[in-house]
């Protein structure tokens, strides 16, 4: 893993914006996967699909995400809106002169893939969405009412904790309970989000009481990064992606999207968590009934973190699914 440290670059965006990203040319033929990595990770987290689709011949651009890692970090929470997130990924492509794209996103990088799919289709070859799937715009539907929305599809809130996490303190008890907050993030027992992350106000109960869990093992080869990156950079940066989840400029920054750029036309894949108490699959598939006409859905029998849990799984689900859309 560390070693693919030393292929990482820089690069200024049109928005003046330096980001920090790993990248490794295609040979000819093969397309280049652009991997967008959620909260709380960074590029690196990829590692196992890195290294399985280099070795392949695939193309790789794999950012830290604006506020993560070595990329910039600014603190006003509009500049993480997807669409400008989404204009970032292309900025990047287009240094890199890359033509053939396949843009992957987990976590909160479906979200941004999802706007990649809305406003730049035409730069890519398909669109991967691992645990979070296709986000349609949302013009009017305001954090109460998707609340609501959500406990009536299926039967509980997963979205509590976004209200902690969008709170102007979160980066300060997270910083002041770290043990605690990594336990919750990658528990063990998936079942753990259920009951101390989706209610509202659970997930401030769980860290500021310095409650503990066992950790996923999966996860272990990349804790040691991810406390050096955290450390040095904090949360202040990514918990934004909160912020701009339940702002109006998430509503309004939607209505650029034209009514017939809902609808994906491209292939897609789905790679859902069957474990996942926030995540649930219903929600993915549901939306990719509606706007996927060319959608692949898996679902794996895993947690949320599925890229480190299963790699191996995951990885050959996504190259077979590469394959069928290159061939």
């Amino acid at each position: 893993m560390e070693s693919l440290l030393s292929s990482f670059k820089q690069v200024k965006v049109s928005r003046g914006f330096n980001y920090h990203y790993y990248f490794s040319p295609a040979t000819s033929g093969k397309p280049t996967f652009l991997l967008i990595h959620g909260f709380p990770s960074l590029a690196i987290d990829w590692y196992n699909q890195i290294t399985f689709l280099k070795a392949r011949g695939y193309g790789l651009v794999v950012p830290d995400m604006l506020g993560y890692g070595g990329t910039d970090k600014p603190q006003e929470y509009t500049k993480y809106l997807h669409s400008l997130l989404a204009q970032d990924l292309v900025d990047i492509l287009d240094h890199e002169e890359v033509v053939d794209a396949i843009a992957v996103g987990h976590d909160w990088g479906s979200r941004t893939n999802s706007s990649l799919a809305h406003l730049h289709a035409d730069r890519f070859i398909g669109f991967g969405f691992f645990a979070v799937g296709y986000t349609a715009p949302n013009t009017s539907i305001n954090y109460d009412e998707l609340q609501t929305r959500m406990t009536q599809l299926i039967g509980y809130n997963p979205y509590g904790y976004w209200e902690f996490c969008a709170s102007p303190d979160a980066a300060q008890v997270i910083s002041n309970h770290i043990d605690s907050f990594w336990d919750l993030v990658h528990a063990k027992d998936t079942r753990t989000w259920r009951y101390n992350m989706c209610p509202p106000g659970a997930i401030r109960v769980f860290i500021e009481s310095d409650s503990r869990t066992p950790r996923d093992p999966a996860l272990d080869q990349l804790r040691r990064i991810h406390e050096k990156e955290f450390t040095k950079g904090g949360f202040s940066a990514p918990l934004n992606y909160y912020k701009v989840a339940i702002s109006a400029e998430e509503l309004e920054d939607s209505k650029q999207v034209p009514l017939e750029n809902y609808t994906v036309q491209k292939p897609v894949y789905l790679g859902c968590t069957q474990r996942d108490e926030i995540c649930v699959p219903v929600i993915a598939q549901t939306a990719a009934s509606r706007f996927c006409p060319q959608a692949t859905v898996q679902t794996f029998d895993t947690g949320h973190w599925v890229l480190m849990d299963v790699p191996d799984d995951a990885n050959a689900a996504l190259e077979r699914w590469a394959s069928s859309i290159v061939a």
